[in-house]
C-alpha cells in the first residue's frame, strides 16, 4: 500500500509519508513545494514559479534552471514514497494530492463549509467545522518563506483565520454557551483592530456580561479608531439596542398477519378529561411499545406516591389502541397495600377475559401461565399492569412471544425484571404544575393571582396528587383566594391535613407506603427527616442513625433500599434527599413516634461527627495540627473524617454546608445541643470555604449564635461567634459593620483564649489597612505575631507576618516588609494547603511593592495554582487582581487586559472590592491600548465599587487615573 503524503503550510512548511516527516531540502525548495500546493492540483507554469519564489532583484542569473533543480529533488522525495504526484505538464508542473492531504485546502473551505452544514446540522454543528479548521492553525503560515507567493499566501491566509474566527465568534454569541467570549473578543480586537465583526461580539458579550457601561465604551473606541469613517450600519444598530436595553439580546435554554379469533379484552380504566402535560414521557413510552418488536416489550415507570404513574399509564396505553388491535388486559396489583394482589388470582382473571371459560382455567400456577402465554401467542394485546409490587409478581404475567407489550407501574424499583425499560416518573416541572392548576381552577383565578399560583405548585412540591387535591378544594369554592389556600399549605404542621379531599389524601397514600418498611427503614425515614437540608451523604446519615460513619457500606444499602421504595430520592451518586411532602410526612411520624429526647440525641451525635470533621478538614486545608486552628477549646467524642488532601477537605465542607448550617440553627433552639460546638463549626465554616454568598450566610448565623451565648450566659462562645461574625464580614467587604464585632470579641475574651484573641488582632489588622490607617493595622498586626509566636502556633505566626508585611510596606519599611513577608512564607511552607498559598499571595503582594516584579509574579503564579486547586475563589480572584497590576506596571498592557478579563467574572460573583481592583487594573491597561472611553467606564465603576465599601485609599488611586484620562 502507497503511504499517504501529507502536508501543513499553516505553520512551517511540512510533509510526511504516512508516520514519517519527509525532508523538504532547503528553504527555496520549500518555497517551490508551497507554491504547487497552493495551486491545489492546478498547473503552474514556469513563469508563475519564478515570480513566485523570487523578488524581481533577487532572482538568480537562470532560475528556470534553479526551479528544475528543486523539482527534481522533490520527486526523489515524493514520488519515490509511491505513484508519481508531481508532473510535468507543458513548460509548468502540478501535484497530484487528495484535498485531504494539505491543511490549507480543508482551512481555506472551511467557512463554506461551516455556511452548508448549518442549514442541515445547526449552528452547533457548523462551530464544529469552524473550530476544526481553526485548530489547524499552528503558527504563522509557511514560516521561515519570504518568496512573493510566500508573502501572498501568508496574508491571505491570515485573512481567512480572521474570517473563521469572525465566524466561529457570532456562533459563539448565538449560542449563548461560552462563558469567557467577552475576554476572547477582547483579546482578538487588539490583535484585529479594524474587526468591527469582533467588536460587535465584544460589545454584545460585555452587554449581556452585565456590563453595559464598557459595551458602549467599546463602541466610542470604534469610532474613533476609524476617525472620519463611521462604523457600519450593524455596528450603530447594535450600539442602540445596548443603549435602549433591548430585550432581544439577552441569551434565551405494522400489525401481525395472523389474527386470534376470540373476544377482545378492552379492560384499561378511563383516561382523565384534564390529562396536563407530561409530553415527552408519553412520547418516549409510546416509541418503546409502539409497532413490531421480535420480543415482547416490558416498560416500566417507578416513583412516589401520588406522581401520577397510573395516570400516565393509561392515557399512554389508550392512545396506543390502534397498534394493538387485539385489546388491553389491566390489573391493579396493589403492590403498596399490605396484601398484594396473587398472581394466581390475576392470571385467572386474565385467561376469562381472553375467552377461556371459568371451567376450563386450569388450578396450577403452571398450567395457568402457560395457557395464557398460548392464549397470546398468535395476539397483539397491550398488557397494563398497575401498582407492582415486585419483579416475581409481575414476572408470570409477562406474555411469551412476540407481537404484545407490558407496561408496568411501580412505586419501587423492579430492578429484577429481566429486560424491562424502565422510567422513573418525576414531579412535574413548574410550568405544568401551573398548567394543571389552570385547567382544574380555572385560568381566569389563576391569571388573576399568578404569584399565588406558583407558590401554591410549590406547596404542593409539584405532586400531581397533591395539585389536584389542592384544586379540587379550590374548584369547589369559586369564591376562594388562591392566596389563603398557599397561606394554610406553607405551614408544614397542616400541610397534610390540607392535601385531603373526600376519600383521597396525600397522607394515605405514604402511608401505604410507609406500612411496607421494616423496623430499620421506619427508623431511618423519620430520623433522616429531622434533618432541614436540601440533600445528605452516607456518613452524615450514619453518624445520625447510631451507625459507622467511617464505614458507611451498610448506611448506604439502607438509604438505596429507601430510594428503590421511592420514600428517598437520589439524583446523584452518594446524595440523599426528601420530597418535600415526603419529608412533611416523616416528620409527622417522627414526632408521634420518636421522643424530643431521642432527636436531640441522635442530632447531638451528627454535631459532634460534623464539628471533628470540621476541623480535621481545618486542619488539612490550612497544613496545621487541628489544636492550633481551634480558638476555643472544644470537646468531642468523635474522631471525624480524615483527609488526604486539602482539596478533598474543602470539597467536604463544600459538600456538607446546607447540613453543618441546619446544624447550627438547630443549636441555637435546642438546649441540649452544644452551642459551643455550634460556634466552632462556624469557625470552621468561615475559615474553609470563601464566596460573597457564603460569608454573608456565615455572618448572619455567627450572630445567632452569638445572641443565643449572651441568652445563656457564655460570654466564651458569644466572642469566639462575634469573631467570626466580624471575620466573615470583613472578606465580604463589610468593613464597617465588621470592625465593633470584632472588638466586642477582643473585649469577651480579655483573659480567655490567646488564640482567639491573635485572630481578631489579624482581621483588625486587615481592617484598618483597608482604611488607609497603617499606624494602626501595625499595631494589630504586631499583637497578632506576638501572641501567635508565643503560643507556638507557626501556621498562625506565618498568616500574620504576611498581612503585617504589606502594611510595613504601605508605610515605606519596604526591607522590613519583606524579610517578614518572606519569613511568613516560609512559615506556612510545606504540604499544599491554603495557608501555603495566601503567605505566598502575600509575599507576590509585598514583592510588587518591593519593585521586584519578575519575581512577584512568580509566586503570584504558585499560588494562583494552589488556590485553584483548592477552589478558593476569593482569593483567586484576588491573585488575578495581582498579577493584572503587576503586567501594568511592567508595561505589558494587552496581557494586563487579558488577565483582568480572565478573572473579572470571578471577581463578580466573589467581591465588590476585587471586581474593582480588576476594573481599575484595566481601565488603566486601555487608556495606554489607547482605548479611553472604555477605561473612562472602567475605572468610573471601580470608584464607585471603592466608595460603596468605604476603601478610601484605594478610590483614591481610581480618581488619579480619572484625572489622568482628562
Amino acid at each position: 500500500m502507497t503511504p499517504e503524503l501529507r502536508f501543513a503550510l499553516l505553520g512551517p512548511v511540512r510533509g510526511w509519508s504516512g508516520g514519517a516527516e519527509l525532508d523538504l531540502g532547503r528553504p527555496q525548495q520549500r518555497e517551490v513545494l508551497a507554491v504547487l500546493l497552493a495551486a491545489a492540483g492546478r498547473t503552474v507554469a514556469m513563469p508563475l514559479l519564478v515570480d513566485g519564489v523570487w523578488d524581481e532583484g533577487d532572482r538568480p542569473a537562470r532560475p528556470e534552471h534553479a526551479i528544475r533543480t528543486h523539482i527534481w529533488r522533490l520527486r526523489r522525495v515524493l514520488d519515490g514514497r509511491g505513484a508519481p504526484v508531481l508532473e510535468t505538464v507543458g513548460d509548468g508542473y502540478a501535484l497530484r494530492v487528495p484535498e485531504s492531504a494539505v491543511d490549507t485546502w480543508s482551512f481555506e473551505a472551511a467557512l463554506t463549509t461551516a455556511e452548508e452544514v448549518r442549514t442541515t446540522g445547526g449552528a452547533e454543528r457548523a462551530r464544529e467545522v469552524l473550530e476544526e479548521a481553526l485548530a489547524l492553525w499552528a503558527a504563522e503560515p509557511l514560516a521561515g518563506l519570504h518568496g512573493p507567493a510566500a508573502r501572498a499566501s501568508r496574508t491571505r491566509l491570515c485573512g481567512v483565520r480572521q474570517a473563521l474566527l469572525e465566524a466561529r465568534l457570532e456562533l459563539d454569541a448565538e449560542l449563548g454557551d461560552r462563558p469567557g467570549l467577552a475576554a476572547e473578543a477582547g483579546a482578538l480586537v487588539v490583535e484585529y483592530p479594524a474587526s468591527q465583526r469582533l467588536r460587535g461580539v465584544q460589545m454584545l458579550a460585555l452587554y449581556r456580561s452585565g456590563r453595559q457601561a464598557e459595551a458602549l465604551g467599546v463602541f466610542e473606541d470604534t469610532r474613533r479608531f476609524l476617525a472620519t469613517a463611521r462604523p457600519g450600519e450593524a455596528l450603530q444598530e447594535l450600539h442602540r439596542r445596548i443603549l435602549r436595553s433591548d430585550p432581544s439580546l439577552r441569551l434565551p435554554g405494522a400489525v401481525h398477519g395472523i389474527r386470534a379469533t376470540g373476544p377482545r379484552p378492552a379492560a384499561l380504566p378511563r383516561d382523565i378529561d384534564d390529562f396536563t402535560g407530561r409530553r415527552e414521557q408519553v412520547e418516549t413510552l409510546a416509541a418503546m411499545l409502539n409497532g413490531d418488536a421480535v420480543a415482547v416489550v416490558v416498560s416500566a415507570i417507578n416513583g412516589m406516591a401520588g406522581v401520577g404513574k397510573t395516570t400516565l399509564a393509561v392515557h399512554t396505553a389508550r392512545r396506543l389502541g390502534a397498534s394493538y388491535p387485539d385489546g388491553q388486559l389491566y390489573a391493579d396489583l396493589r403492590g403498596a397495600d399490605r396484601d398484594p394482589a396473587e398472581t394466581h388470582f390475576v392470571l385467572g382473571t386474565f385467561l376469562r377475559e381472553l375467552g377461556t371459560a371459568a371451567s376450563d382455567v386450569p388450578d396450577s400456577m403452571t398450567e395457568r401461565v402457560a395457557l395464557f402465554r398460548s392464549s397470546l401467542a398468535k395476539r397483539r394485546v397491550l398488557l397494563l399492569l398497575d401498582n407492582a409490587a415486585s419483579g416475581d409478581q409481575v414476572r408470570p404475567l409477562i406474555p411469551g412471544a412476540a407481537g404484545c407489550a407490558v407496561l408496568v407501574t411501580s412505586r419501587a424499583w423492579l430492578t429484577g425484571l429481566e429486560g424491562a425499560r424502565h422510567m422513573r416518573l418525576d414531579v412535574m416541572p413548574p410550568e405544568e404544575a401551573l398548567a394543571l392548576l389552570r385547567r382544574i381552577i380555572g385560568a381566569r383565578r389563576v391569571d388573576a393571582e399568578p404569584r399565588a399560583a406558583a407558590e401554591l405548585a410549590d406547596a404542593c412540591g409539584a405532586l400531581p396528587l397533591a395539585l389536584r387535591i389542592a384544586a379540587s378544594r379550590l374548584a369547589a369554592e369559586p369564591g376562594r383566594p388562591l392566596a389563603d389556600m398557599v397561606r394554610l399549605l406553607t405551614d408544614e404542621r397542616i400541610r397534610l391535613d390540607e392535601l385531603r379531599s373526600g376519600d383521597t389524601a396525600v397522607e394515605a397514600a405514604f402511608d401505604l407506603s410507609y406500612a411496607k418498611l421494616t423496623g430499620e427503614q421506619s427508623r431511618a425515614f423519620r430520623v433522616l427527616a429531622v434533618l432541614d437540608v436540601p440533600d445528605f451523604g452516607p456518613p452524615c446519615a450514619a453518624a445520625l442513625l447510631d451507625r459507622d460513619p467511617y464505614d458507611p457500606h451498610d448506611t448506604e444499602e439502607l438509604l438505596e433500599s429507601l430510594v428503590d421504595l421511592s420514600l428517598l430520592e437520589s439524583r446523584r451518586p452518594g446524595r440523599y434527599h426528601f420530597h418535600d411532602l415526603v419529608r412533611a410526612f416523616a416528620r409527622a411520624r417522627n414526632i408521634r413516634e420518636d421522643t424530643p429526647g431521642e432527636t436531640t440525641r441522635v442530632l447531638a451525635g451528627l454535631l459532634d461527627f460534623c464539628v471533628a470533621t470540621a476541623r480535621n478538614a481545618d486542619a488539612v486545608a490550612h497544613s496545621v495540627e487541628p489544636a492550633e486552628r481551634s480558638l476555643i477549646d472544644v470537646p468531642t467524642t468523635s474522631t471525624g473524617l480524615a483527609f488526604s488532601t486539602a482539596q478533598d477537605a474543602t470539597d467536604w465542607m463544600r459538600e456538607e454546608v446546607p447540613l453543618q448550617r441546619a446544624l447550627v440553627d438547630r443549636a441555637c433552639q435546642d438546649d441540649g445541643l452544644s452551642l459551643t460546638q455550634a460556634a466552632d463549626l462556624m469557625d470552621k465554616l468561615n475559615t474553609v470555604l470563601s464566596g460573597i454568598t457564603h460569608l454573608s450566610a456565615v455572618a448572619e448565623r455567627a450572630e445567632r449564635v452569638a445572641g443565643a451565648a449572651a441568652r445563656r450566659g457564655r460570654p466564651d462562645v458569644e466572642a469566639l461567634a462575634r469573631y467570626v461574625r466580624g471575620n466573615a464580614l470583613w472578606h465580604a467587604n463589610s468593613y464597617t459593620e465588621a470592625e465593633p464585632e470584632l472588638t466586642r470579641a477582643l473585649e469577651l475574651c480579655a483573659g480567655g483564649s490567646a488564640r482567639l484573641r491573635a485572630s481578631a488582632h489579624l482581621t483588625l489588622c486587615a481592617n484598618a489597612r483597608v482604611h488607609g490607617h497603617f499606624e494602626e493595622a501595625v499595631g494589630h498586626g504586631e499583637a497578632s505575631v506576638r501572641i501567635s509566636r508565643e503560643l507556638g502556633a507557626q501556621i498562625a505566626e506565618g498568616t500574620a507576618l504576611g498581612e503585617l508585611a504589606f502594611n510595613y510596606a504601605r508605610q515605606g519599611r519596604l526591607a522590613e516588609a519583606r524579610t517578614a513577608a518572606e519569613r511568613g512564607a516560609e512559615l506556612v511552607g510545606g504540604r499544599e494547603s491554603v495557608s501555603k498559598a495566601i503567605g505566598l499571595y502575600y509575599l507576590a503582594r509585598v514583592l510588587r511593592l518591593c519593585g521586584d516584579g519578575d519575581t512577584a509574579l512568580d509566586r503570584a503564579r504558585d499560588a494562583l495554582a494552589l488556590f485553584r486547586t483548592l477552589r478558593v475563589t476569593a482569593f483567586e480572584a484576588a491573585t488575578g487582581a495581582l498579577m493584572a497590576e503587576i503586567h501594568a506596571e511592567a508595561g505589558h498592557h494587552a496581557l494586563a487586559a487579558g488577565t483582568t478579563e480572565e478573572f473579572m467574572p470571578l471577581a463578580r460573583r466573589t467581591s465588590g472590592m476585587l471586581e474593582g481592583a480588576l476594573l481599575r487594573a484595566l481601565g488603566r491597561s486601555l487608556r495606554h491600548l489607547g482605548q479611553d472611553a472604555r477605561a473612562r467606564a472602567c475605572l468610573e465603576a471601580a470608584l464607585d465599587l471603592f466608595e460603596r465599601h468605604g476603601a478610601t485609599a484605594d478610590a483614591e488611586q481610581a480618581r488619579t487615573l480619572l484625572a489622568d484620562l482628562a
